[in-house]
């Protein structure tokens, strides 16, 4: 089938590359939304095996055991921008197609505009006084965008974690949200989970 038999949702993208024997392409699709959820599960799965272990008895540096470990840091810090991204992305693409007229909608200063000169905190705002999504959203939608600056403003320190559940539940907050927004630009839920 070709894409125009079977066009993707906004919410997922795709790139054609050139095929490896000269002939033809592949058709590559990517789903921010579970590449997100995938992220979430990672940190999650770190976090059950920190509860699992129990503290040393005597710390030998000024790292404890609610310090977050390298790999579970790398996952925050690509689960967390990425979401925010999402976030900018799909906010961006719903304002265009709710508030902007039909003959500007391509049009590059509506693009530039919604796409790179509203921050994520706006653009959520903007979502949520046209009416597109609930306070509810709107309020997930902002702490994600809160989470991520404070975790990637915290480079030149030791991140922690000071309750596993509040963390977790702020990690799975992105999946969620960024969900429902999926929905929202896509009309309906493609994903089956």
């Amino acid at each position: 089938m070709s894409r125009d038999e079977d066009p993707l949702p906004p919410s997922f993208t795709s790139m054609e590359f050139p095929a490896a024997d000269g002939n033809g392409s592949v058709l590559s699709t990517h789903d921010p939304v579970s590449e997100i959820k995938e992220l979430y599960h990672n940190i999650e799965s770190h976090v059950d095996k920190l509860r699992e272990n129990k503290p040393p008895e005597q710390l030998e540096t000024v790292v404890d055991e609610t310090t977050i470990p390298r790999d579970l840091r790398q996952d925050v810090l690509s689960l967390y921008p990425l979401s925010v991204g999402v976030i900018e992305a799909f906010s961006a693409d719903l304002l265009i197609r709710e508030i902007v007229d039909t003959k500007h909608q391509d049009s590059n200063q509506a693009n530039s505009f919604f796409e790179e000169e509203l921050s994520a905190s706006r653009s959520v705002k903007m979502l949520l006084y046209a009416g597109i999504v609930n306070e509810g959203l709107h309020g997930e939608l902002q702490r994600v965008i809160n989470k991520r600056n404070h975790y990637v403003h915290q480079h030149n320190e030791s991140l922690s974690i000071a309750d596993y559940d509040s963390f977790v539940a702020d990690a799975k907050r992105c999946v969620r949200s960024t969900k429902k927004l999926a929905i929202k630009l896509d009309g309906e839920d493609y994903r089956d989970w």
